[in-house]
């Protein structure tokens, strides 16, 4: 059975986050309220600081993630209730956390088209934001009082590390396996979106069977926007990106499109394995022909259909789902993130 049977079709020309807010929008207000908290206590530099980060901007992809998978698993006799906010409060009080120490870490100056906050400020001060952000989450990881949830973030904030390190470790390795880089794409990405999509179908007590649903949903929904990501390096502008276009490749950061041409072992692949491994794409002249072999030589193709596997994938999941609205909203999220390819 193909989801085009199942789920309603969307137009790529009308995929808009608004459209994905609007059905949760109660719920969606009280996570913004939320976020702006002050959890640690009253002093009001920190609200200041807090302000500063969630006003900043940001699309909110993993909280919206969370508060329709929380209802689309909420049983008939059950009822949404204030944990679940709880729930998607902490999903990007972690996913914004990892951001600051990300851009200290790549001495970022932009970020969603403002200033760093080690740049506005200071790394020292970015750190301790980060380690703040990452405290008010263990609040709320407390307040919903659930072991498997507990289990469930502290695992993500593991992956997040080894993610970060792994990624560290594997710079310039033209000998980059995909078993790596799937790898460090479930660490860096795709395991926060599985918790937060599959976390709300704990709270309601559902069936193991919409659990893994759920949670595979997320795994491969993750997989897919991080691969989008990776694809944007080379196929984006410097105003979109927010960064000159090829800066992870820059960078020494391998990913799939690179990947599809080093596999290939021709003539092609040892021009870009001389490049990486030369450390020539560190230069202009250099990341020009690297960014020019692979787009040459179906780097890019292949990338766009491995990310509309895992899309798919992310949609097969769903038909163990119950219909309605949030199950809908939940599919179409898969349209929105590879729309972003073109």
């Amino acid at each position: 059975m193909t989801n085009t049977k199942v789920f309603p079709a969307t137009s790529n020309n009308k995929l808009n986050l608004k459209d994905f807010i609007q059905p949760i929008e109660a719920d969606f207000t009280l996570v913004e309220s939320q976020l702006n908290s002050n959890l640690i206590d009253d002093n009001q530099l920190i609200t200041e600081l807090l302000a500063l980060v969630f006003q900043a901007g940001g699309k909110r992809i993993r909280p919206l993630l969370v508060l329709h998978s929380s209802h689309a698993s909420t049983p008939a006799n059950g009822k949404f209730n204030n944990l679940h906010i709880t729930l998607a409060v902490l999903t990007e009080l972690i996913h914004t956390a990892s951001l600051v120490h990300d851009d200290i870490l790549d001495s970022a100056s932009i970020r969603r088209g403002s200033q760093t906050m080690n740049k506005r400020f200071s790394d020292r001060l970015a750190v301790l934001l980060g380690d703040l952000l990452f405290a008010q989450a263990s609040i709320c990881l407390a307040k919903i009082m659930s072991p498997p949830i507990v289990g469930i973030y502290g695992q993500v904030l593991g992956d997040l590390c080894s993610g970060e390190i792994q990624q560290m470790k594997q710079q310039f390795a033209i000998n980059l396996s995909w078993q790596d880089y799937i790898n460090k794409s479930i660490a860096k990405t795709a395991s926060l979106f599985a918790a937060g999509t599959h976390s709300g179908a704990i709270l309601n007590n559902a069936d193991s069977e919409i659990v893994l649903a759920l949670k595979n949903y997320g795994l491969h929904l993750g997989l897919c926007f991080q691969i989008i990501d990776d694809l944007l390096d080379y196929t984006g502008s410097a105003d979109s990106l927010g960064k000159e276009a090829g800066s992870d490749l820059k960078s020494g950061i391998i990913t799939a499109p690179a990947l599809y041409v080093l596999e290939r072992k021709d003539k092609a692949a040892s021009e870009l394995e001389s490049l990486i491994s030369t450390k020539q794409i560190c230069e202009a002249d250099g990341l020009k022909s690297a960014l020019d072999l692979i787009k040459n030589n179906g780097g890019i193709e292949s990338t766009i259909k491995l990310a509309h596997e895992h899309g798919q994938k992310a949609k097969d999941n769903l038909l163990k789902l119950s219909p309605s609205v949030y199950r809908d909203s939940l599919a179409s999220f898969t349209d929105f993130v590879l729309y972003r390819a073109n």
